[in-house]
């Protein structure tokens, strides 16, 4: 099987669509599967074990998405493939849709959510909405993430829809537990106590709502203080500076600590010593992240969106706070601090296998190989 992955975003860029992209294709790859990337250019990758094609952002391009099928058909020039996994209806599904007869392909889209935001900031221009519903209703199949992108696909692109295949995110367990080890052994990275902080780890921006965690965390600053607790946020993105103000603005910088973006054992360091984990995210597809905390062992607080109610009933490793009530997540982060969470740290050690990476990768094999045999 030969397949090209059409992204809009890929490493070095880092997110959760970028991270499982990489896992998908490695996964593949090694079961003997040829693999290719097409995205935008945002640099760099470094050094992956297979080839990177990329292409420059077009002006407008919410007029005029079909240009990208261009890039589409040169790609299958330079190296032929059988199925394009694409990344999001729009721009890539629809892109690939209007091409894939002409090069003789198949073609399965991941709806990762972006795209099928309520909030989606491209919604309100012209073109897009009839691009998003097109690019889902020409694929061969499609691939969701949770009940709750079901039934957003239902609602954006209509009830008449190809195949819809359930594959959740997963990570390489055995390594993810290797790097934990490796973490417990290490002296700690960060002026931290392990088990006296909770873990906020997201990109920071709009989308995730940091702001209601320092508010909360504002109307708990004598708990946190008097258990010598702190509130941890790890990230970056462009709201970081108005979240510095606000910490200082409402003096916690003795409790809300900013440690940036974290990457390899220092990350590994902050989920294995962690009391807990929360997410104050308005829009999520699957979040990698809270996946991470959970297989991690850490008991999760997370906003009431659809996704995160999902996943806390498939794994029971936490609850949830009615988003964006500043009140309720209060009261939820001190239930955090004052309950016994083994019930909840159990639930989640418990039910890491079905994050695994072979998991997903059978999903994603699965549903690919479907497509080309012309499967229903």
């Amino acid at each position: 099987m030969r397949v090209c992955l059409f992204t809009p975003t890929f490493l070095p860029s880092v997110g959760g669509a970028e991270l499982a992209g990489d896992r998908i294709l490695r996964g593949l790859q090694a079961r003997g599967h040829e693999v290719q990337v097409l995205c935008q250019d945002h640099g760099e990758p470094g050094d992956l074990p297979y080839p990177v094609t990329r292409y420059k952002r077009p002006p407008a391009q919410h007029l005029w998405p079909e240009i990208l099928s261009k890039h589409l058909v040169r790609a299958h020039r330079k190296q032929a493939f059988d199925v394009v996994l694409a990344f999001y209806g729009y721009p890539t599904g629809y892109a690939a849709a209007r091409v894939k007869n002409k090069l003789g392909v198949k073609l399965v889209v991941s709806a990762r959510g972006a795209d099928l935001y309520p909030n989606f900031h491209a919604l309100k221009k012209p073109r897009v909405k009839a691009s998003i519903r097109a690019g889902y209703r020409g694929a061969d199949r499609i691939i969701s993430l949770s009940d709750w992108l079901d039934d957003r696909l239902r609602e954006v692109a209509g009830q008449d829809l190809p195949v819809i295949d359930r594959v959740l995110n997963g990570i390489d367990l055995e390594m993810f537990d290797r790097e934990l080890e490796l973490a417990q052994s290490i002296d700690a990275p960060f002026d931290l106590m392990p088990k006296k902080y909770i873990l906020h780890l997201a990109r920071v921006g709009p989308v995730k709502r940091q702001d209601l965690a320092v508010a909360a965390v504002a109307k708990l600053d004598d708990t946190f203080r008097s258990r010598e607790m702190k509130y941890v946020f790890v990230g970056d993105g462009e709201t970081l500076d108005s979240l510095c103000q606000q910490v200082e603005s409402m003096r916690l910088g003795d409790v809300a600590y900013f440690l940036g973006r974290q990457t390899g054992a220092n990350k590994h360091w902050l989920l294995k010593h962690a009391h807990g984990f929360v997410t104050t995210s308005r829009e999520e597809g699957m979040p990698n992240a809270v996946i991470e905390a959970v297989c991690a062992g850490l008991p999760v607080l997370a906003s009431d969106i659809g996704p995160h109610r999902e996943l806390m009933g498939l794994t029971n490793a936490g609850w949830t706070f009615k988003y964006p009530d500043v009140d309720d997540l209060a009261t939820q982060l001190l239930r955090m601090l004052e309950d016994d969470l083994t019930g909840y740290r159990d639930a989640a050690s418990n039910c890491r296998q079905m994050f695994s990476l072979d998991t997903m990768i059978d999903g994603y094999e699965r549903s690919l190989q479907t497509a080309i045999e012309g499967g229903g």
